[in-house]
């Protein structure tokens, strides 16, 4: 499994729970969300396919950008602790 970042913006209908159920089906449930924005995830999916299964989740006018992450190498400003923690620690 990999670590991917799901970032999205939302535009005329802003259905955040659909997402969310989308983010919950891909990943197990297994994800953390440090930002508005954006959701960190473990899946076994690639970016391609992380980005055409959640499509099915989101209206036409709205924005995906998938990327895969190394989680060696990150640093953060205001992030909730709890979640820095988690990704420094157990999380990954």
């Amino acid at each position: 499994m990999a670590a991917y970042s799901i970032t999205y913006d939302l535009h005329k209908i802003k259905d955040y729970a659909r997402l969310q159920e989308g983010i919950d089906n891909l990943s197990d449930k297994f994800w953390i969300k440090p930002t508005l924005s954006q959701y960190i995830v473990k899946t076994t999916y690639n970016s391609a396919q992380i980005r055409d299964f959640l499509k099915s989740y989101i209206d036409q006018d709205d924005v995906i950008f998938v990327a895969k992450m190394d989680l060696n190498d990150w640093a953060s400003y205001n992030v909730d602790q709890n979640l820095a923690n988690q990704l420094k620690t157990s999380f990954f």
